[in-house]
Parts: structure tokens; C-alpha cells; sequence
């Protein structure tokens, strides 16, 4: 759940430096991060159901 919460702040977050035309390279440190983190809860699910 933990993991979720800090996904949806990081697209709210992505979402406000759009919106703002914030620096480029800030922007697309956000993409990056927000795309590594979902990958990284995607993967954390799927090991956790291969365990059971």
C-alpha cells in the first residue's frame, strides 16, 4: 500500500511539473523516476504471488 501511495504522489507531482513547464531535464528525471518506480511495484507484486 505504502509502495502505491508514493507511486500516485510521484504522478501528481510529474502531473504539477508538466502543468508549470518546469525545466526539461527535471521533467524527464520524473518520467524516469515515476516509469523505474512503477516497473519496480510491478515487479515486487509478481515475485510476491510466484512465493505463494
Amino acid at each position: 500500500m505504502t509502495r502505491l501511495l508514493a507511486i500516485a504522489v510521484l504522478i501528481v507531482v510529474a502531473f504539477v511539473l508538466f502543468r508549470y513547464r518546469t525545466n526539461e531535464k527535471v521533467q524527464k528525471a520524473t518520467v524516469i523516476t515515476l516509469i523505474g518506480a512503477f516497473l519496480i511495484y510491478t515487479a515486487s507484486i509478481v515475485i510476491a504471488e510466484l512465493i505463494r
